[in-house]
């Protein structure tokens, strides 16, 4: 299938680090000429997210939104941040008292914009790394390789009451706005972390978990990652059916899990881009 976005997957780490920096200064300067009327204010996006919203080693679906779709977006990401910490907060100081959560910064803008659309992205974190274990059996054990009970209960009991709480707490502030969510594509677990010259600084998060609990079989490991992410997507596509502001985006027939992953958790420049070009319409529809 050809890729109108493929000639981003040939960007050097310079040209990445000019298509960023260009995404922001058109929001900036979207910002600072446009007179803050009404018409102006509705099609700012908000978005809180994980690092598919602000992805340093390369392209981003907000930067991809902004350079090719030309929208004007305030962005809060921050890579790494967990469903649990954006929807609630769990920072706390070194007396261990709460701090302020950023969802607190997140919502007053949201009050005071009232913007059409509020774009999220999260859950991986929460599932992803050392957290990853806990959703396995150890194969000597006979088990079934995933804890199927487990993984119920925490995706459609728990996270699910996350969002839940996240699509309530945007309503009281500004009950017009529509939340828009993505789910993640099958990725095959390959150990790839993110790599920077040379030094691999983050992950892998999919492969050593299932490496200790000593399942190698690239079929099982598949089966155990594929069945979680349909999982997580059916628990959000059952949450837009309940909510008629919410909206998903289904990137599983986007992605290919072989070819459109620079590692286990990111991907491809090229990919962001098809995603950010579905999320586009979808936001261009509301």
């Amino acid at each position: 299938m050809s890729d109108q976005f493929s000639e981003l997957d040939n960007l050097t780490s310079e040209q990445v680090a000019l298509f960023k920096e260009q995404a922001k200064n058109k929001g900036r300067e979207k910002l600072r000429t446009r007179a803050l009327s009404a018409e102006a204010i509705l099609t700012t996006v908000i978005a809180e997210g994980d690092s598919w919203f602000d992805y340093l080693p390369g392209t981003d679906i907000i930067d991809c939104l902004r350079n090719n779709h030309d929208l004007v977006i305030e962005n809060n990401a921050k890579a790494g941040d967990t469903l649990e910490n954006m929807v609630y907060g769990t920072g706390i100081n070194k007396r261990f008292e709460r701090v302020s959560p950023s969802i607190d910064i997140v919502l007053k803008r949201i009050g005071e914009l009232k913007p059409k659309v509020f774009l999220f992205s999260g859950g991986g974190n929460d599932v992803a790394g050392e957290e990853f274990e806990s959703y396995l059996n150890h194969k000597s054990s006979g088990l079934p390789v995933l804890r199927e009970k487990f993984v119920s209960d925490m995706i459609n009991n728990v996270f699910r009451k996350y969002f839940e709480d996240l699509v309530a707490k945007v309503a009281a502030v500004s009950p017009k706005t529509h939340v828009v969510l993505h789910g993640y594509g099958r990725t095959a677990p390959t150990g790839e972390g993110v790599d920077v010259l040379f030094f691999t600084f983050a992950g892998p998060w999919l492969r050593p978990a299932l490496a200790r609990k000593g399942i190698f079989d690239p079929a099982e490991q598949r089966n155990a990652v594929f069945t979680m992410i349909n999982k997580f997507n059916d628990m959000l596509g059952g949450l837009a059916q309940r909510h008629g502001n919410v909206h998903f985006v289904d990137l599983r027939e986007l992605i290919d899990p072989d070819r459109d992953w620079v590692n286990e958790l990111h991907l491809k420049n090229s990919a962001f881009a098809r995603v950010a070009q579905r999320i586009h319409e979808v936001i261009q529809v509301l």
